[in-house]
Order: structure tokens, then C-alpha cells, then sequence
């Protein structure tokens, strides 16, 4: 082999092991494959941006070598891009690493707590496979402080909070549904 073959080896190998890196569903070091910096990106990267409650939540240890997830039914309150399975009224189920005894790398969401959420299809097996990721670990999860889950509807107008986090996303510090799409 010459240098050149031993390069291009190297560098295939490179991207190779990059390539699988990104593509983990682990997340249990917290690493991530893209960092947002726009509103836009975000809501690219997401099937769902919907405001809802959480409504009920389940530990579950269901994917093999992959250790415990929460599972949070969310009550879907308003949309900003939805599928036609999960308009506003439906629930959506959102799988996180991680329990509130053994937390993972983002902060879990909370029963009866009000999100705007950015949601991404978990791409797994079977039943799972109506379940969906956060975009972007933390990074698709903005909260209020408002009394907002005893209402059936979200004001438009209701002001999220970024959720906190140390990742490296560069999000607005505030949303509304209103402008979930475009920041």
C-alpha cells in the first residue's frame, strides 16, 4: 500500500466511526451529532412542534442494552406543524433516557407540566414506533410557569422558557407557539 491508500484508509475509518457515533439512539453520555443555532433548523429537524400537558408517565426499560426510559402521554393543546395523527386534542408519546432516580443527560419532563415541544419519529420497532424523541435532546424543549394544563387550549401568545441545558445550542431564551417556526 502506498501513502495514499494508507490515508484514505484512515480517513474512511474516520467517518466511518463518526458516521456511526451520530447515528447512536444511546445518547447516554449526552453527546450529539448537530447543535442548533436557529429556531428554523430546529422546527426542520422536527415532524411535530406542538404545545401540550403531560398527562401520564411510566418508567420502562423496553429496548435491550439501552437502559431506562421515561415515557411521558402529552395531550396535545395547539400545533405549529403536526402530522395527521397528532392534532390538537390527540396525545403523543415522548421517550426519554433516563428516570427521575437515574436521571440521563437532559432534564425530563414533568407531570402536568405545560411544554412546547419539538418532536422527532423514534424510528424503532413495533408499538414503539409511534413513540417520539426530542429534537435534539434539550434542545426541543421550552417550558412556562404559567397555569396553563388545567385550560383545553394554549393562548398563541403564551411565553415558553428554553428548557436548561449545557449543550451548546444557540435558541432563543423565549417562544410562543406563534413563532415556533421562525424564532
Amino acid at each position: 500500500m502506498n501513502r495514499t491508500s494508507i490515508a484514505l484508509a484512515a480517513v474512511t475509518a474516520a467517518l466511518a466511526a463518526a458516521a456511526l457515533t451520530g447515528c447512536s439512539t444511546s445518547h447516554a453520555e449526552g453527546s450529539r451529532a448537530v447543535l442548533y443555532d436557529s429556531v428554523p433548523s430546529l422546527a426542520g429537524d422536527s415532524s411535530i412542534v406542538l404545545t401540550g400537558t403531560v398527562q401520564d408517565q411510566k418508567t420502562a426499560s423496553d429496548i435491550p442494552n439501552s437502559g431506562h426510559f421515561t415515557i411521558s402521554t402529552v395531550v396535545v393543546a395547539a400545533t405549529a406543524k403536526t402530522d395527521s395523527a397528532h392534532p390538537a386534542g390527540s396525545t403523543v408519546v415522548v421517550r426519554q433516557h433516563g428516570t427521575t432516580d437515574n436521571p440521563g443527560p437532559g432534564a425530563l419532563l414533568e407531570q402536568g407540566k405545560t411544554y412546547l415541544l419539538y418532536l422527532t419519529p423514534s424510528g424503532l420497532d413495533g408499538d414503539l414506533g409511534s413513540q417520539f424523541y426530542i429534537t435534539g435532546g434539550t434542545a426541543g424543549v421550552y417550558e412556562t410557569e404559567q397555569n396553563v394544563a388545567a385550560r383545553s387550549a394554549v393562548p398563541k401568545d403564551t411565553e415558553f422558557t428554553k428548557a436548561p441545558s449545557d449543550e451548546g445550542d444557540k435558541l432563543p431564551a423565549e417562544l410562543t407557539l406563534e413563532d415556533a417556526l421562525r424564532g
